[in-house]
């Protein structure tokens, strides 16, 4: 039932490519971690260690186990690769992504002497890379069904006149470009295709990501409590644009040849959000952490516009540049807040482990409508009642560990799995995500160079159409460099 669910809502949203729907709310709820080298070397699992400059995203009195001041950055770079399996023929595509993960300044100041039981506090402020959405896949293969078909099926039931008033962005591009007609005597649409099996090429593109600015204040009492908290200020960028492109097999008795249908959407917006936590050391060698953050309370901007070119034996017929549609949609969403549970086994100075256990509830994701009085209102009951029905609870798992090789040279590694969004994971989640990491340390007195590796790896069912569905496999490395300075 839940399959159906989805597969319906996939032909609602090409048939309403403008309106918000459950991918968006997972889009910007799933999240996994970015930030220094050694906070990505150790896959993010550093609830119940702290004393790294992207800690504070995790656990807040992270930050509370430094007794020095600290001030960082971190770049990164690699490749996205993609196998994209449509119709049993697998295509191939990559791109490089890019840019600063984390910039970060701790000011610590020693209390020790106020006998007040604090020994350090500190006030943090700084910036993460939270997700990045650059990403480019393609598809190529044959089916029988077309997304003209699709385009029909909607228009049934109105009149010529009435399809840009309900769909100008979809069925009312292809009616203008001639790919579908209208007989009176009949009052119904049909579309140029033939019974023949249509060639299909479509390409994806993504850009854009979510970066968190944080201020922070941690405090240590007595060497033995640590606490802390944040406040998150999110810049959420998403730029989506694909070109759909089919060509008849068979063209007999029919003119048409092929159609193009291109779609491109940008969001922008930001979000807050709380976070507090602690950690607390049972003896010199067992730490225990735990973390709460809050929703993330976002408002978005959404503008898109589309177009279409349908091309005959003997001429080719777009849409004209003055009349392509464009609109323009603002509105709130919530996105869900965590429980982090971590637990830290210190080998004395050879290294340590630190586990982290994420819980949090996707169906608590939502829209709301904008209080921007240029926008209509919308209730988005509809929308939030199919993230209730698609949607369920999830468990993170993060587990990270640092061994000391020789004084002044650290090695380290991880794993995370962050479990499904969705209740059914065969329709559109077909794997979790999955992350293997790795990397280096050397550090000095007053400075500190770290280097990362890290792989991340998932399996994702994409819905073009009601009747046309792609698995895509995506595999995306990424190195990571960062310089620390101890002052």
């Amino acid at each position: 039932m839940q399959k159906i669910l989805l597969l319906t809502f996939a032909a609602f949203q090409t048939f309403f490519v403008f309106s918000q729907n459950d991918n968006d709310l997972f889009r910007y709820s799933k999240t996994t971690f970015m930030g220094t080298a050694r906070f990505e070397s150790m896959a993010g699992s550093f609830g119940a260690l702290g004393a790294d400059l992207s800690s504070s995203q995790i656990n807040p009195a992270g930050y509370g186990r430094f007794s020095s001041s600290q001030f960082g950055f971190s770049l990164y770079g690699g490749s996205s690769n993609n196998n994209a399996i449509f119709a049993n023929q697998s295509t191939q595509k990559s791109s490089g992504i890019g840019g600063l993960s984390n910039v970060a300044l701790v000011y610590t100041e020693d209390l020790s002497e106020k006998s007040t039981g604090f020994m350090f506090r500190q006030i943090g402020i700084g910036f993460n890379q939270i997700d990045r959405f650059k990403n480019s896949f393609q598809y190529k293969g044959t089916q029988f069904a077309s997304l003209l078909d699709e385009f029909v099926g909607q228009a049934q039931g109105y009149a010529p006149s009435e399809l840009n008033d309900y769909f100008p962005f979809s069925t009312e591009l292809a009616y203008e470009t001639g790919a579908i007609t209208y007989s009176n005597s009949s009052q119904s649409f049909s579309s140029l295709l033939t019974n023949g099996d249509m060639i299909h090429n479509r390409t994806v593109n993504s850009r854009g990501g979510i970066g968190e600015f944080f201020v922070s204040y941690s405090a240590n009492y007595l060497n033995k409590l640590y606490i802390g908290a944040n406040i998150g200020i999110r810049s959420i960028r998403n730029g989506d644009s694909y070109s759909h492109k089919e060509t008849l097999i068979d063209t007999a008795n029919t003119s048409l040849r092929s159609f193009q249908y291109d779609y491109t959407f940008f969001t922008k917006g930001h979000g807050v959000n709380f976070k507090i936590g602690g950690i607390y050391l049972v003896n010199n060698s067992l730490r225990l952490g735990l973390a709460l953050h809050s929703s993330t309370y976002s408002e978005l901007q959404d503008a898109y516009e589309a177009t279409m070119t349908s091309n005959f034996s003997n001429m080719s017929v777009g849409t004209p540049s003055f009349s392509k549609p464009t609109g323009n949609y603002k509105y709130k969403v919530r996105n869900p807040g965590k429980i982090i549970g971590s637990f830290a086994y210190v080998f004395g100075l050879k290294g340590c482990i630190n586990v982290d256990v994420e819980y949090l509830d996707y169906k608590r994701a939502r829209f709301k409508s904008t209080d921007d009085p240029m926008y209509a209102f919308y209730d988005y009951a509809y929308e939030n009642e199919i993230a209730r029905n698609v949607f369920k609870n999830a468990v993170n798992f993060r587990i990270g560990g640092e061994w000391i090789v020789f004084s002044g040279f650290y090695i380290r590694g991880g794993f995370a799995q962050y479990g499904n969004a969705y209740l059914n994971n065969q329709a559109v989640e077909a794997e979790m995500d999955r992350i293997l990491t790795g990397g280096i340390g050397i550090k000095t007195k007053t400075w500190t160079i770290d280097f990362a590796y890290k792989q991340r790896s998932n399996a994702r069912n994409y819905f073009a159409f009601s009747e046309s569905e792609t698995r895509v496999n995506t595999k995306i490395g990424t190195a990571i460099l960062s310089a620390t300075m101890q002052f």
